[in-house]
């Protein structure tokens, strides 16, 4: 990298920097708002909140990248371009395509840390963040659910639903419960049924496969076991506690997400809200490289024309309304049956476009 490429990329960073904390700050608090909403629940204490907004933060950062880069650009080149240095560049021959070399570079960069932090970074602290939910189920005056951290790492739930005791060894980052027990009682109170299985699989909606089953049946003082490797069992948590102990799909790495979804085929089960969830995962790159693109013919064309501040305000007022876009177009593939692919790779992909058209004319 040369002088001029380490003055551009200096530049471009120097003005992200302040705007990603400005809206890390801004969506952390409320973040913070949120958890508040659930300290008093069960154990679920202030300290707690904290490191739940501390663990979300990566995804945080991810989803605001793009915007981040938009804004970002033109703070700091619109810094060269208010003291006439991108004008001086212009005068010395120095072409637009030349000068987008380093945004282009460092984009290629940041994809690389998304795409890093997407597949080992989030899928960790997001399950360290769903550990810590946890703690609003429990119960600190019945048993409707205990939690108790051993001396590993694994912790061990108890539950209560639909009439059924339900101990939960541990919760797993790929969406699986560990060491499932599921205690049947008859109306007198006794032993009816005994469900162990391995691991617990979260399919769709409330569906669970059970992996390795023992299904256990006691009837006047004898008992017969029966042995299954797999066995669908619906509605194995309540809605709330699914949500609580299980972290969200899109949290998955997108390796691992992508074959979650061969999987939910294999079994013939819908995965059209997961297909969204991947796409929306490979959308952030797509628009990120595409808002970096974007500040440069906002930048290159005469200073005179439209103020730096003008164009700050246009690429906030762009920068919000992609963010909008981006959030709602799963929702409408889901709601309107389009394509998933295309409905949710359609606002990066316009992004990319109408930024390098731009540069075209500047060049």
């Amino acid at each position: 990298m040369n002088r001029f490429d380490r003055y551009i990329t200096t530049s471009f960073v120097g003005g992200c920097i302040p705007v990603l904390l400005l809206l890390l700050s801004l969506f952390s608090f409320l973040a913070l708002a949120e958890e508040l909403e659930d300290v008093g629940k069960g154990a679920y204490e202030l300290a707690d909140a904290l490191l739940v907004v501390m663990y979300t933060l990566p995804a945080r950062i991810v989803d605001l990248l793009p915007v981040t880069v938009l804004l970002g650009g033109l703070l700091g080149l619109g810094a060269l371009a208010n003291q006439g240095e991108l004008i001086s560049m212009r005068a010395a021959a120095i072409a637009p395509s030349r000068i987008s070399r380093p945004v282009i570079n460092l984009s290629i960069g940041l994809i690389l840390l998304v795409l890093v932090m997407q597949t080992w970074v989030i899928p960790l602290v997001e399950h360290k963040a769903t550990k810590m939910r946890a703690k609003t189920l429990v119960d600190t005056t019945t048993i409707d659910i205990e939690y108790s951290a051993d001396a590993g790492s694994s912790s061990d739930f108890w539950t209560r639903h639909k009439g059924q005791f339900i101990r939960i060894g541990s919760v797993q980052s790929d969406r699986r419960l560990a060491d499932v027990e599921i205690y049947k009682f008859d109306e007198r109170g006794e032993l009816s049924a005994l469900i162990q299985t391995s691991s617990a699989e979260l399919l769709k909606g409330n569906t669970w496969l059970l992996h390795d089953v023992q299904h256990t049946l006691v009837e006047g003082g004898l008992s017969e076991t029966q042995t299954s490797e797999t066995l669908m069992w619906d509605a194995l948590l309540s809605e709330e506690q699914t949500r609580t102990l299980i972290a969200p799909a899109i949290s998955m790495a997108p390796g691992d997400l992508w074959q979650f979804i061969q999987h939910l085929e294999e079994n013939d089960l819908n995965s059209e809200s997961h297909r969204i969830m991947f796409w929306t995962q490979m959308s952030i790159p797509l628009g990120l490289l595409g808002m970096a693109l974007l500040t440069l013919p906002f930048l290159l064309g005469s200073v005179r024309s439209v103020s730096v501040g003008q164009r700050v305000a246009m690429g906030g007022l762009i920068g919000i309304s992609y963010y909008l876009v981006q959030q709602i177009s799963g929702h409408l593939a889901s709601i309107m049956g389009w394509n998933p692919t295309a409905t949710v790779l359609a606002p990066g992909l316009l992004i990319l476009l109408v930024a390098i058209v731009l540069l075209r004319r500047a060049n």
